[in-house]
This record gives structure tokens, sequence and C-alpha cells, in this order.
């Protein structure tokens, strides 16, 4: 099947970082949801096979000063991080989850199975992304943008 949309979705907080579904479990259930909700409305029953392009735009009050750290992770003034970490966090969570620590609590996800980690959503494999374009703005309400296309 040729499909030539583009998936797009926004998600409210700041984008996961990798972390092998760790302490950003949260930020993770809601990028697969939005992710998954937006695969479905475009029509794709399935993950894309083929190259694709990505697009991240993040934003958020505090995208530049670093020193900024001594309130909490629920701070939406707190410095949002490195965009390269944001990008390699999307980018891990729109493919299946390589192995799934035993330990970790995945309660969140009890009635969840569409959005398990091992589950592709959006890309079999993120080797798949073969362009990112990136950039955080400025704006008062921490939420990130996200793009995918074929190419």
């Amino acid at each position: 099947m040729v499909f030539r949309k583009k998936i797009s979705f926004d998600v409210s907080g700041k984008p996961p970082r990798k972390s092998n579904w760790g302490k950003d479990v949260s930020q993770v259930i809601k990028l697969r949801e939005e992710a998954l909700n937006a695969r479905k409305k475009a029509g794709l029953s399935n993950c894309f096979d083929r190259p694709v392009k990505l697009t991240l735009i993040v934003f958020a009050p505090n995208i530049s000063d670093m020193s900024y750290k001594q309130s909490g992770d629920d701070d939406p003034n707190r410095y949002i991080g490195d965009l390269d970490s944001l990008v390699a966090g999307v980018c891990e969570y729109l493919q299946p989850a390589p192995k799934t620590n035993p330990e970790l609590d995945l309660s969140q996800l009890d009635g969840k199975k569409e959005i398990g980690p091992h589950i592709a959503l959006i890309v079999k494999n993120d080797s798949q992304i073969k362009k990112i374009d990136a950039k955080k703005i400025v704006n008062e309400t921490l939420h990130y943008h996200v793009e995918i296309q074929p190419i």
C-alpha cells in the first residue's frame, strides 16, 4: 500500500527522553496514545514500512536557561532539555521497545494494549527515519507537535 499522507499530532507536556520506558512512562503513554489516534485518523491500520521524515517542534516557556533547574520536572518553566535528547525520545517511542525491563511498573498501561511497548505504532524501527527537522520555540504552553510522512 502506498501511503503518502502525513501523520500529524500534538501532545501536551514535554517529550519523553530516551529512557527504556523508565521514569518518563507517563510522557511515553501520552505520546503513544496521540500517535495511535493520529494514525487511525489518517486511515493507516499499521505502521509505516518505508523511510519517513520526522518533524518535531517543542513549545516551552524555557528553551534556553539551563540554570533554572531547582524545581520539579512538572514545572513548565523548568529548562525543557537538549533538543537531541527530546528527538531521541520521540524516535524511540514511535517504534516497539527493543526489550522491556521485567521489573518496570507498566500498570499505567492497564486497558491500553494498543499502545503497549511491543506495538509498532508509527515505524517498525526508528532506522526508517531518514530525515529529521526539529526545533524549540518559546511558548507559554508546554507541548510538542509531531509529523511523520513517507519520503
